[in-house]
């Protein structure tokens, strides 16, 4: 047995781990306004023994906890560099959970950890070069090349979020401008479209949410596109332009085996990775294309708890 241990900004998702990739056990709690890492980190660790005495296992059975955080990660796989989400700098989560618990820890990036679960147990299970491409608030990537994880030199590669599309574009949150995130991420279509509504625009997107701004999503702004709101296909039509040619540009620097899409914008919309194919083919180059698939991811929710008890450095 494992666990996988998903730390968010706004809760955190612990699943027990069995050896065929199934997630046995479960247990979530919601962080809230109080996000210290001791505070957090005291959690996790209640969280763990809370789990482990609820299924009656010993703790001398779980081979290893897998931490999956969003943010950087240091090239030792011991400290949570930096977490945008939690505000954390530095935090020394693996020793500190090892020394709690007494139990092997291992910390690793989020999406990295989402990317390798759906290569070991899901969507591209078989393959052996990923990209991992997870759009939620934002947009976070994962890159497996040969069947091992790329970090890069100093373990903070794969920021597919922070390419740069167009230099002069959208503010994107980590103060540049024109990132993949800044044109697709689900918070920034989501404001685009707030902006126009909150400055009086009346459309059918308005009757789509019943005039309630607060529940506003991405998948609100494709079906706005789909009848006919002009506000919306405007706004959506642009982020699919944006995410064929994001796409693109990392199939043309990868040429990956399969593209697997992640992340709540992809499963909150009804056809989003049908129309931004023919994007993506006339913006890559043939040669990188060529019997390449693009899926949609098949563990969702559990695929950073799964990818987290397994991963290798």
């Amino acid at each position: 047995m494992r666990m996988g241990i998903d730390i968010g900004g706004t809760k955190i998702v612990a699943g027990i781990v069995d050896n065929s990739g199934k997630v046995v056990a479960r247990k979530k709690i919601f962080v809230g306004h109080q996000k210290s890492y001791p505070v957090v980190r005291d959690a996790i660790a209640d969280m763990v023994l809370g789990l482990l005495s609820e299924k009656t296992i010993p703790r001398e059975s779980l081979k290893r906890i897998g931490l999956a955080c969003a943010g950087q990660i240091d090239k030792d796989f011991k400290k949570i560099i930096f977490s945008p989400n939690l505000g954390w700098h530095n935090a020394p989560i693996r020793d500190d959970i090892e020394a709690l618990l007494g139990i092997d820890a291992f910390v690793e990036n989020d999406v990295n950890a989402a990317t390798y679960g759906e290569w070991r147990f899901g969507a591209a299970k078989g393959t052996g070069h990923v990209l991992g491409v997870f759009i939620g608030t934002g947009i976070g990537g994962g890159i497996i090349i040969n069947g091992k994880v790329f970090r890069g030199f100093r373990n903070a590669g794969a920021e597919i979020g922070h390419i740069i599309l167009n230099p002069f574009g959208y503010p994107c949150n980590c103060c540049n401008t024109g990132c993949f995130e800044a044109y697709c991420g689900g918070a920034y279509i989501v404001e685009r479209v707030k902006k126009h509504i909150k400055n009086g625009y009346r459309g059918k997107i308005w009757e789509l949410i019943n005039g309630d701004i607060s529940i506003l999503n991405a998948g609100h702004v494709e079906s706005g596109a789909d009848i006919g709101d002009g506000l919306c296909k405007n706004i959506w039509n642009e982020v699919l332009e944006y995410l064929g040619a994001g796409l693109a540009s990392m199939v043309n620097l990868l040429n990956p085996e399969i593209i697997v899409l992640g992340g709540g914008v992809v499963y909150g919309t009804h056809h989003l990775i049908e129309d931004v194919k023919p994007i993506l083919k006339k913006r890559s180059m043939a040669a990188s294309l060529k019997n390449m698939r693009i899926v949609k991811a098949k563990l969702k929710e559990d695929a950073a708890i799964i990818g987290a008890a397994f991963v290798e450095p």
